[in-house]
């Protein structure tokens, strides 16, 4: 048995607080006293058939590692099933392309450059998420709801976790990027820590007892709206299944006739000027990984039926960026997956290391089984979130998103451009390089910050981006171009600390490998 949910009183001040006590408070006092949120409290209380609402983030998915998505190897009946009662969007894109900012981006609203520069500018570093910062988690709070983090939070240490923003329950969420193993005892990795940890036993599975929590809350909270978190560590490295679904991967791949990969050495690993990247998925220890997690979105839809919900609960299914598929040229880490016909993958600003699943499932408003190819990116959840739930919108908080409501009702439309600002770098990691980007209908202009180059590429025709047009089509790149430099000037400045965080990155790496020819050596 787990412990029980660990319910989390935010001590934290701030406008969503004083709404949710409006919310509460006799509506017809405040109409009578003439106060200004007067009609919101009111509209709040009257709505008794708030939608409950389930954001289901798995960690470091490539669009590509779903059936639904085009996969031939990876089994992903509950995902499927996901899209065939709901919307799949074909368009989806990451905030970042590497988990904090992605993070950081999906929960504010915000670019995550304009997060960065404005902490550094107010020396507000304390955590990768602001307290400053306003969630959709503390908006819906104050619209009424019910608020649940289950899982991996990478925001914030103590006093920056999830209770200090915006959710009243919190469940085994961790201030690491990863897990320190999927089996129990789990661990921490070193300076970290994890916020109610669940408890387990000897041979239990992260991802198995992170669902049962989450079902435990759903049962509970029947009666009331609710917004529920469930963010899963996987499919993060370490890779970790259970036998039994790492052996039906491996028996798959060998009658298909494909090697079996996961090694530090895979043959199908295709070089760049940047890094090698994976080009097959056959890596069964994470193919046993995306089926448990596959598994855990059917359960928790399962509960939510059985409990009733199903006709009055959206359910959304997306990733903070692409899958693992690319390491730096003098790095031999295992990878998990390929993002083809993508280019590269996490950590890249190659549409590999930004496009992810996105499905919704929103019945009475969503055609089942419908596609739509209208481009959504990380920030454009939040304030789809508040409409969905029939909330005042917060446009001097999501600053940067854009509402798909429109698209989930059916309707095509061009969104506006979609801009990435990728100040930070790990070419000795996952060999990506920094670089600022734009995205505006089918065209993408990738600005190299340390190379003299600029790339220009035809989504529509080129997906994996291998033809530079950038010199055929001189107006549409110098139009774009000044796009990027009108917003990175909106935003701020991170060339420079990105620089220094670079060298020092490097310099660290450097020294790592020179210890390690060392022990060689004296062997």
């Amino acid at each position: 048995m787990n412990k029980p949910l660990l319910h989390i009183a935010t001590l934290r001040v701030t406008t969503t607080a004083l709404l949710a006590a409006l919310i509460l408070t006799n509506s017809s006092e405040l109409v009578a006293a003439g106060h200004p949120s007067a009609e919101y409290a009111a509209g709040a209380r009257s709505r008794t058939n708030r939608p409950n609402i389930v954001l289901f983030l798995v960690d470091d998915f490539g669009q590509r590692d779903l059936s639904c998505y085009g996969s031939e190897f990876y089994e992903t009946p509950n995902m499927d099933q996901l899209a065939a009662h709901g919307m799949r969007f074909t368009n989806g894109y990451s905030a970042y392309a590497r988990c904090v900012p992605s993070r950081t981006g999906l929960l504010s609203g915000k670019y995550p450059c304009r997060i960065e520069y404005l902490a550094r500018k107010n020396k507000s570093k304390e955590h990768h998420l602001p307290l400053s910062e306003v969630t959709f988690g503390e908006a819906l709070q104050g619209h009424g709801y019910q608020t649940c983090y289950i899982g991996k939070w990478h925001l914030g240490k103590k006093g920056g976790g999830p209770g200090e923003q915006g959710f009243d329950t919190v469940v085994h969420a961790g201030s690491a990027g990863a897990t320190a193993s999927f089996f129990y005892p789990f661990g921490v990795e070193k300076g970290n820590e994890v916020e109610n940890p669940v408890v387990g036993k000897e041979g239990d599975y992260l991802n198995d007892l992170l669902t049962e929590q989450a079902i435990e809350y759903v049962q509970e909270k029947n009666s009331k709206p609710f917004l529920l978190v469930l963010a899963h560590y996987a499919v993060h490295t370490p890779f970790e299944s259970p036998d039994e679904l790492t052996t039906h991967y491996k028996k798959k791949l060998r009658k298909n006739g494909v090697a079996v990969g996961g090694k530090r050495q895979d043959e199908d690993l295709v070089t760049d000027r940047q890094g090698r990247t994976k080009t097959l998925q056959n890596n069964p220890v994470y193919a046993g990984m995306v089926h448990n997690t596959d598994a855990s979105l059917g359960r928790v839809q399962q509960a939510i039926e059985d409990a009733g919900m199903g006709d009055n609960t959206i359910i959304i299914l997306t990733s903070d960026h692409g899958g693992l598929s690319t390491c730096g040229l003098e790095n031999n880490r295992p990878l998990a997956t390929s993002n083809a016909p993508f280019r590269q993958g996490k950590g890249s600003i190659f549409e590999g290391g930004t496009r992810v699943p996105l499905i919704v499932k929103w019945p009475g408003h969503t055609q089942e089984g419908s596609v739509s190819d209208v481009q959504v990116t990380g920030t454009d959840i939040y304030p789809t979130l508040l409409e969905m739930a029939g909330a005042p919108s917060m446009p001097d908080q999501h600053v940067d998103g854009v509402s798909f409501v429109r698209a989930l009702k059916g309707e095509q439309y061009q969104r506006p451009p979609m801009f990435w600002y990728k100040w930070m770098a790990r070419p000795d990691s996952t060999g990506d390089t920094r670089a600022l980007s734009l995205v505006d209908g089918s065209y993408k202009l990738v600005q190299w910050i340390d190379e003299d180059l600029v790339e220009l590429f035809d989504l529509e025709n080129d997906p994996g981006e291998k033809v530079n047009l950038a010199e055929q089509e001189t107006e549409v790149t110098n139009k774009m171009l000044a796009q990027i430099k009108t917003l990175e000037n909106e935003v701020g400045d991170m060339r420079e600390p990105g620089r220094k965080a670079l060298e020092r990155r490097l310099e660290r790496a450097r020294e790592k490998s020179g210890r390690a020819k060392k022990r060689k050596l004296e062997k």
